[in-house]
């Protein structure tokens, strides 16, 4: 893995990856706040980024490439559109990490170091709080809708296999 520093003072990156669903925000500060504790993560294809019943605090942003989510050796989703997320089950519950995620192909990602919330002056915290919290719940929504349909596909083909 390659990684870069923190994204501090890197607002060019706003311009760059702002159309992106978890940081779809007109608010430059919350976009500012974000980066300053992102930093750009560099996979080569077959390299692990999250491990099965480890625990971190990163939340990744897939701006290039495509991830495989394995939970124990069988492959449950491919991840390969730019914004897509994966690793935000832990601010949710704090729990280990449900299922390994591994590049399929050489990746970059937006990794996002969850626990510098936490270092914020109490009055940003909240309001970075509730921004960053409304687009994971927006991203969060979408992959279950996703889920749901995938669910009554399958659940239809069995019907039909009666």
């Amino acid at each position: 893995m390659e990684e870069s520093p923190y994204l501090k003072n890197r607002e060019n990156l706003i311009e760059k990856y702002g159309y992106l669903p978890l940081l779809g925000c007109d608010d430059k500060h919350y976009l500012e706040t974000l980066l300053s504790f992102s930093k750009l993560q560099k996979y080569e294809a077959g390299e692990v980024i999250t491990q099965e019943g480890e625990y971190d605090n990163w939340v990744y942003i897939l701006l290039a490439g495509e991830v495989s989510v394995i939970k124990g050796d069988q492959e449950l989703a491919r991840i390969d559109a730019p914004g897509d997320t994966f690793g935000e089950q832990v601010l949710i519950d704090y729990r280990p990490r449900s299922a390994t995620v591994e590049a399929a192909t050489n990746v970059i990602c937006l990794a996002i170091d969850s626990s510098k919330i936490n270092q914020l002056k109490e009055e940003d915290r909240d309001k970075f709080s509730t921004v960053f919290f409304r687009l994971l719940a927006e991203t969060l929504s979408t992959k279950l809708r996703a889920v749901n349909q995938q669910l009554l596909s399958l659940q239809e083909e069995l019907e039909q296999r009666k």
